[in-house]
């Protein structure tokens, strides 16, 4: 189902919004975290509101001032960051609008990256993990697990009003990002 990949991939976006917020406040575009996290709400009341008139479209297109530039060479850690961020809300909304059937895989994968790039941020110059060795990580675990959960709740519940803001208590009520930062702005 279309919102299901669209909610999943949500609720990794908002939960990578501190990531992206860090991101604008170091490179100057403070708007930029504003606007995604009105998109976030925009998109909560999508998915609370089955007779809303929302212009999904109309929210990449605000997104798009504030993404990484494509031609940006040799991106820091915090432009991949922030580049996954975008990528989760990007697939939230495209899981509407286009419907690939692989939006709740690629906000997944993007949320999943940060992780691993936080744990490989630790290591020693050189030192490479084999994903066995990355999967043992209990960050990983965390964040593996964490989507499992979020993945097999949203998978046996009826889409309503109730669910989105069970959904943010249950799974956005610590409000930490994937790679453990807390939201600048409250």
């Amino acid at each position: 189902y279309p919102w299901k990949q669209s909610l999943f991939a949500l609720v990794l976006a908002a939960r990578q919004f501190p990531n992206y917020e860090l991101w604008c406040e170091v490179n100057q575009k403070k708007k930029g975290a504003e606007i995604f996290l009105q998109i976030v709400e925009t998109m909560f009341t999508y998915h609370s509101d089955k007779f809303n008139r929302i212009d999904l479209e109309s929210l990449l297109d605000e997104l798009e001032p504030y993404l990484l530039e494509e031609d940006a060479e040799d991106p820091d850690v915090g432009d991949l960051y922030s580049l996954d961020a975008t990528i989760s809300l990007s697939a939230s909304i495209s899981a509407i609008v286009a419907h690939d059937g692989t939006e709740a895989q690629m906000a997944s994968m993007a949320s999943l990256s940060g992780v691993v790039r936080k744990i490989e941020q630790t290591l020693d110059d050189g030192m490479v993990m084999t994903d066995e060795q990355l999967r043992e990580m209990p960050e990983v675990d965390a964040e593996v697990n964490y989507q499992v959960e979020l993945y097999e709740f949203i998978e046996k519940c009826r889409h309503g009003a109730g669910l989105t803001e069970e959904i943010r208590t249950r799974f956005l009520g610590d409000n930490l990002s994937n790679i453990g930062l807390a939201a600048l702005r409250e």
